[in-house]
């Protein structure tokens, strides 16, 4: 083989190998270049979807929170008052059962009372006029008693007669009415017991809702530790992954050093010599 032959062909590989080194040192190094800004992209989307992701679960567990607030205000409120509409029904039970008391004693003791007394006056004032005129006769005798009425006995009894006539109806009437006064409190008594029963419904309701609603903030309380652990969790692998670019990058990188140096070898045969024999140039005029 000509001299010239032999000289060009390891100058020719060795500018290939040179070419393949340079090129691989420029696309290792852009590529590391373009996967960590591919990562910090991502990153940066990722950090902004969570962000969302945060607020939006940030969002729903106050609005959860706000409605068990006010879930626990209603039933504390709807309890104070099915209480007190309890106590309003028994109110109205006594107060009916006084009504019905007072409707019986008018009814009858109170009119038979009267009754009676009426029925006794005639002879009452029979007697009293008896008594008055027989007065009246003493106190005509020198030492008898001083008897002058300014209204005769007999006739404040028939005044009191007239007064009672009838009194007896009227208080019959009186207590019919108090006794329908009864009745609508007893009907007034038995919608306090039924509104009661509803409230009482209602907070059973409402309970339940308040238990619902505390599953949902606890929910909602997990998903935000969640959103937090995958967010610390994605830092840590871009981390890695961008630790692992740059080793790929330099490791690759590094890898181009070998037909670099071939490349610079061969450029160099005495170089090359010297290393592979410990001798002089192969080729003759190809290198120093």
């Amino acid at each position: 083989m000509p001299a010239t032959a032999r000289v060009e062909r390891p100058s020719l590989v060795a500018r290939v190998l040179l070419g393949i080194g340079a090129v691989g040192v420029v696309a290792g190094l852009l590529g590391t270049v373009v996967g960590l800004g591919f990562l910090t992209s991502l990153d940066r989307a990722l950090q902004d979807s969570l962000g969302v992701t945060t607020d939006a679960v940030d969002a729903l567990g106050g609005s959860v929170e706000v409605a068990g607030d006010t879930l626990a205000i209603l039933e504390r409120t709807l309890s104070t008052t099915a209480a007190t509409t309890r106590d309003l029904g028994v109110g109205l039970r006594d107060a009916e059962a006084v009504l019905t008391a007072t409707a019986e004693l008018s009814e009858q003791d109170l009119a038979g009372s009267l009754e009676a007394v009426q029925g006794s006056l005639p002879a009452l004032i029979q007697v009293a006029s008896v008594i008055d005129t027989t007065l009246g006769a003493l106190s005509a005798i020198p030492f008898g008693p001083d008897y002058d009425p300014t209204q005769p006995f007999d006739d404040s009894l028939r005044a009191v007669q007239v007064e009672l006539d009838g009194v007896p109806d009227s208080l019959r009437e009186q207590a019919g009415l108090i006794r329908e006064g009864a009745t609508s409190l007893g009907a007034v008594r038995e919608g306090t017991g039924d509104i009661a029963d509803d409230l009482e419904e209602l907070q059973t309701t409402l309970a339940s809702a308040s238990g619902l609603v505390g599953s949902y903030a606890a929910t909602a309380a997990e998903a935000r530790a969640v959103v937090t652990d995958n967010q610390a969790a994605l830092e840590r692998q871009l981390a890695w992954a961008r630790v692992l670019v740059v080793v790929l990058g330099l490791s690759f990188v590094a890898g181009q050093l070998v037909p670099l140096g071939l490349g610079w070898l061969l450029l160099r045969p005495a170089r090359l010599e010297r290393l592979l024999h410990g001798t002089g140039p192969e080729w003759s005029g190809s290198g120093k």
